[in-house]
């Protein structure tokens, strides 16, 4: 029997993952280019929508006492 594999994850929620990455590891310049991609693919910015994760994601980045490394 063969295994079905997950399907892999939409071009939104790739992007929000890149995002977080960039933002984790302090490149805001990219992270600044994946969010406006994320803004040109999403119009919905709702609570749970992959565009509030990302606004989310964005501002815990710069929160006071969060580790920048």
């Amino acid at each position: 029997m063969e295994e079905e594999l997950p399907p892999p994850p939409n071009l939104e929620e790739q992007i929000l993952a890149a995002l977080e990455r960039a933002l984790e590891e302090g490149q805001t310049e990219a992270a600044e280019h994946l969010l406006r991609a994320l803004e040109a693919l999403c119009s919905d910015a709702s609570a749970g929508s992959v565009l509030a994760d990302a606004y989310f994601a964005a501002v815990g980045a710069h929160a006071p006492g969060r580790s920048r490394h």
